[in-house]
């Protein structure tokens, strides 16, 4: 079964690569406006077909599906690079992810050509080019996709979420769409600390080690819960107001309600 499905996932790697790079070039050619609109678009069918190969099931609830619309911001708390192929299959975006992902087997190429914008932990002063590009591709239209605990995690907490890179949304005046990822069950068996390993990536986790052991699972159960949106125009562009949209984004994904407060709106409005 494993070399059944590493078979099925690089020929669709093949495929998807060279077809990735005709795209870019007719856009290129065209002079389309929407590049990564329609890129993202072709991401979603790629993660889809992955998500299928791999046999990972996802049930969506929540008040606030589908995406948000165009020029969203998709916010999701993290346990892995599985997060990935789960969220992506579900909405049209562009990735965030650190840079040594750039560097792994077959996911570099894929999200690269994909357009995903990449972050650079061990150097802060590029935060201000990471926040230039979100805006610049939230301004084309495209939807991003961000983890903004910056680490995934064993599930057991979540991570405070980082206040740098809400800066593009605030900006842009975007519309946040928070979400809470929680996977049910691996091969029939409650998630619990015996096997959440086998899903989870974290930490200093190698990757090609943990890829193979998940090509042996036969089935993932996941439940996507798309909270209720958030609208930045609420918050004001500075400092205080990326602090108080991290914490309301972090209360939203945990499922908690969220209270505007009437001064403050007036405030940024």
């Amino acid at each position: 079964m494993r070399w059944a499905k590493l078979a099925a996932i690089v020929s669709l790697w093949t495929f998807f690569s060279c077809f990735l790079v005709l795209v870019h070039l007719w856009i290129s050619v065209l002079r389309l406006p929407n590049r990564w609109v329609i890129i993202s678009r072709l991401t979603r069918s790629l993660t889809f077909l992955l998500s299928a190969i791999l046999n990972i099931r996802v049930t969506v609830v929540g008040d606030g599906w589908p995406t948000g619309g165009r020029r969203s911001r998709h916010i999701s708390n993290h346990l892995g690079y599985i997060d990935g192929f789960v969220l992506g299959s579900i909405f049209p975006v562009v990735f965030v992810s650190k840079r040594e992902v750039k560097k792994w087997p077959v996911i570099g190429l894929w999200i690269t050509l994909c357009g995903t914008i990449f972050v650079n932990r061990q150097k802060k002063d590029q935060v201000a080019l990471l926040v230039a590009e979100m805006s610049r591709k939230l301004k084309e239209g495209a939807s991003i996709l961000l983890f903004p605990e910056g680490h995934a995690t064993n599930g057991e907490r979540m991570l405070p979420f980082q206040t740098a890179p809400l800066a593009a949304p605030l900006r842009n005046r975007s519309i946040i769409v928070p979400v809470t990822l929680v996977y049910k069950s691996v091969d029939d068996k409650v998630v619990s600390k015996a096997n959440r390993d086998l899903i989870y990536c974290y930490d200093e986790m190698d990757f090609l080690p943990h890829f193979w052991k998940l090509l042996s699972l036969r089935r993932i159960e996941a439940v996507v819960t798309v909270r209720p949106k958030i609208e930045c125009f609420r918050y004001e562009d500075n400092s205080a107001g990326r602090k108080r949209l991290a914490r309301d984004c972090y209360s939203r994904v945990l499922g908690k309600d969220i209270h505007f407060d009437v001064s403050d709106f007036a405030s940024s409005s």
